[in-house]
């Protein structure tokens, strides 16, 4: 089987799942373009305001599907091609989407599937994830934008030891070094994952888009900004959320928010 992507939608929650059977979920070609797809269609959705992804069967993603290297990579011309025209346009999709995007994390996280993961804004890990990036035992490094990726999100440090040494951390040692937010205990995963993403719907989501977008310019600027970009930054005075936000704090009631 080449696997698939599995989409579900409820209440302003969207839940993008991995599914490769006996594969680990490993991400098949099509898997790739699909979840390009997916979150291409997400960013021009306003009734979502929050994404999770996951992986089905108790693991999140080993990597590209490694039976279909023959074909992907068969040379340089379609090495390239799978590169650039598949992984990294998939990956900028899951980045790039306007709604915060949740990763949870159980079992393997290894190689794409943890680029997937590094695309998501938060990432929950259950006790039980495990987490590497074994390219260099396939004999390959990883290309240069996914590797900007990698160096964005955790850094240089991090991102050596991980390519460097193809060595496998445990959930702890990956929260210890920003490769997830927060590892939790197994029994305690779906409700802190659930809790995560019912603090993210409660929130505004203009506020929450705006806050993204905010925090990838300055990451992708070295923490410059423009004089635009810093009157834009205060748009949300004209806001209704902004108004509704206040309004329900002082009237102490929950605040309806709209997005607008």
């Amino acid at each position: 089987m080449s696997g698939t992507l599995h989409f579900a939608a409820d209440a302003g929650v969207a839940t993008v799942t991995l599914e490769s059977p006996g594969k680990l979920n490993a991400v098949s070609v099509s898997m790739w373009h699909e979840l390009r797809r997916v979150f291409e269609a997400l960013a021009e959705d306003d009734d979502v305001r929050c994404i999770v992804v996951r992986g089905a069967g108790g693991n999140f993603a080993a990597g590209a599907d490694l039976d279909e290297f023959d074909e992907v990579h068969g040379d340089l011309a379609r090495g390239r091609r799978f590169h650039l025209e598949t992984v990294m346009p998939a990956l900028a999709a899951v980045r790039d989407v306007p709604q915060p995007v949740v990763a949870a994390i159980e079992g393997v996280c290894a190689g794409g599937g943890l680029q997937i993961a590094l695309a998501c804004d938060i990432r929950l890990a259950a006790d039980g994830a495990r987490f590497s990036v074994p390219v260099g035992r396939l004999g390959f490094p990883v290309v240069l934008p996914e590797l900007r990726l990698l160096l964005e999100r955790i850094g240089q440090a991090v991102t050596a030891e991980l390519l460097l040494t193809g060595r496998m951390f445990d959930a702890r040692e990956a929260q210890g070094r920003g490769i997830v937010s927060r590892a939790v205990a197994a029994a305690e995963f779906e409700q802190r994952v659930a809790e995560t993403v019912q603090a993210i719907v409660a929130c505004s989501p203009s506020a929450a888009r705006r806050n993204k977008a905010q925090i990838r310019l300055l990451v992708e600027r070295g923490m410059q900004y423009t004089a635009h970009d810093l009157d834009r930054s205060f748009d949300f005075l004209d806001s209704e959320d902004y108004r509704e936000g206040i309004a329900a704090f002082i009237a102490r009631r929950h605040p309806k928010f709209t997005g607008r």
